[in-house]
């Protein structure tokens, strides 16, 4: 039975979980069903969409991860690891891909090769987001390799024989997933860095072009530069709150039995329950299909 600290951060854990579920899911729902509709997406939607999938699919392997795991803490589920390897990494992938069309789109330079990629853009995402997938399904065959390698080892019930797997696994999770884990996300976070230093320089330049104008900040290129400059902000929140627990555990990984464990929980998916909401209230088209949804059931 959980302690009452415990319990408390489950149940947080858990109503955040159910947050990120909803909101991600009525991103699937609405631009599914305009999939489904016209058979195509805009790029930028068609990005939304994936993040919003591999998103929904994450916070259920966390869930169910993390629960089975603390109620079943001899019973380890390797596939469950992998589902959640897979999901965590594509959702990396595809939150930088979205900071990275913000840029590209927004952004106001006019060097050659950023006009290339202004024009190549739309038709790029498609094949961004199949290589994001690849090299999900890549980390996931390694880390597959690795650890069934030690979970193939039989155990009886001596007790030597079950330290040393157990210091086989630490060993595993210290010196081979984890620093693996942390450079796979360190890639997409320096596209995600380039992404934002563009678009900060951008916003620059373009204070500097209006000072001789009275727009200010209702200027609409003004407002679209903030606007992705937040959203981008957020994930970089997202982040760090994801990536600093991943640095702790590193050092020495946490009991999933003990409190400090649901802690780093409540905080590392505290920014996946919040970004989709600004993401919905930052899109027309799902913001128009929100306010859609609300004024319904006040018409019935």
């Amino acid at each position: 039975m959980p302690s009452l600290l415990i319990l408390f951060f489950m149940i947080l854990f858990l109503l955040e979980s159910v947050i990120a579920i909803i909101e991600n899911g009525f991103i699937i729902i609405v631009l599914g069903r305009e999939w489904v509709t016209c058979w195509t997406l805009p790029p930028g939607d068609m990005i939304l969409a994936s993040l919003g999938i591999s998103r929904l699919f994450l916070q259920w392997a966390a869930v169910f991860s993390n629960f089975y795991t603390y109620f079943s803490p001899t019973d380890r589920c390797l596939y469950l690891d992998i589902f959640w390897i897979f999901t965590n990494v594509a959702t990396f992938w595809f939150t930088t891909w979205l900071a990275v069309f913000y840029c590209v789109k927004i952004s106001s330079f006019t060097h050659a090769i950023f006009l290339w990629l202004k024009w190549r853009i739309s038709r790029l995402v498609p094949w961004l987001l199949l290589c994001s997938l690849l090299i999900s399904i890549l980390i996931c065959i390694i880390f597959f390799v690795r650890k069934y390698q030690i979970f193939q080892q039989p155990v009886t019930g001596n007790y030597s024989e079950k330290t040393i797997l157990d210091d086989k696994i630490h060993t595993f999770q210290k010196y081979f997933f984890l620093p693996m884990q942390i450079f796979v996300l360190l890639i997409p976070f320096v596209f995600f860095l380039v992404s934002t230093i563009l678009l900060i320089s951008s916003l620059y330049r373009h204070l500097g072009n209006m000072q001789n104008h009275n727009a200010g900040l209702q200027d609409p290129s003004m407002q679209v530069h903030i606007t992705a400059l937040r959203s981008i902000f957020f994930f970089f929140i997202l982040y760090i709150s994801y990536l600093l627990p991943l640095l702790i555990t590193a050092t020495g990984p946490l009991s999933v039995c003990s409190s400090q464990f649901w802690v780093w929980e409540v905080v590392t998916y505290a920014g996946i329950s919040i970004h989709p909401a600004f993401l919905i209230l930052n899109s027309s088209k799902l913001r128009r299909a929100l306010k859609k949804m609300l004024h319904e059931p006040q018409a019935a």
